[in-house]
């Protein structure tokens, strides 16, 4: 078998469409209104700036190998794709009327930030995977005082230690909050256990694993959706329901 490449070059971005931020120090500054397909940020510190109504393809706030700060920037109304990984802190920042996408934040602290709009695939990380520890010289993500009451969290993840009764949370009927996340989840796995559906209990214990997994990465309270649970393949509504309703028995706030 003969395989054969070939070039098809490289796609060089526009000047006016590309920022890229190496150790500045920036106050006041203003993007907003951009459309960019890329932003980075390199071991910066940025405040008061506003990127209000930008659009981002590719929005990494944290590249490199050292950690860039936004102290009381604004992002509101800003359509961001983000890029994956990344060293960043967020102070008293506001991200009012977003659509932030692929936010995953394993090495991104974040404090007193203010949030509304949607928020679709994010993971929140409480401690520092440990081989980045020795890189940024912490084990844990400074993570509170964050309301996302007003935000639609769409397959959102806080995991390994973030302290969720310190942050406000969202709240409704698709929402469920469990303070005692270990307490309810191991009681719903005993009336699982006891279902004579044999589908449904299959279904309803593929979620409590995910569940026990986060437990044991750290978390003690956990935020859940139900209709994340709907768009997993092979998963019954009515299994999601049932375990739903088990869970807000045994411990939902």
């Amino acid at each position: 078998m003969r395989i054969k490449a070939s070039s098809k070059g490289t796609f060089k971005i526009p000047d006016d469409q590309r920022i890229v931020l190496d150790h500045a120090r920036l106050d006041g500054e203003d993007y907003s209104g951009r459309t960019l397909l890329q932003f980075a940020s390199i071991g910066s510190h940025l405040h008061a700036c506003n990127f209000d109504q930008t659009q981002i393809q590719s929005a990494a706030f944290g590249s490199g190998r050292e950690t860039s700060e936004f102290v009381e920037c604004t992002f509101n109304s800003a359509r961001m794709n983000m890029a994956p990984g990344g060293f960043s802190r967020f102070v008293r920042c506001s991200f009012h009327d977003v659509n932030i996408q692929n936010w995953i934040c394993l090495t991104v602290e974040m404090v007193d930030c203010t949030f509304s709009g949607r928020l679709e695939t994010a993971v929140f990380n409480g401690s520092v995977p440990e081989d980045e520890r020795a890189i940024i010289g912490r084990a844990s993500n400074e993570f509170h005082g964050n309301d996302f009451s007003a935000m639609d969290l769409i397959d959102v993840s806080f995991r390994t230690g973030i302290d969720l009764a310190k942050q406000i949370l969202p709240s409704g009927e698709d929402y469920l909050y469990l303070p005692q996340a270990a307490s309810a989840v191991a009681q719903a796995k005993s009336s699982v256990a006891a279902w004579d559906d044999e589908e449904m209990r299959r279904a309803a214990t593929v979620i409590i694993q995910g569940l026990e997994y986060d437990l044991l990465g750290g978390q003690q309270q956990l935020l859940l959706r139900a209709s994340d649970c709907y768009r997993v393949s092979g998963i019954p509504r009515k299994a999601v329901d049932s375990l739903f309703a088990l869970l807000r028995q045994y411990g939902g706030a």
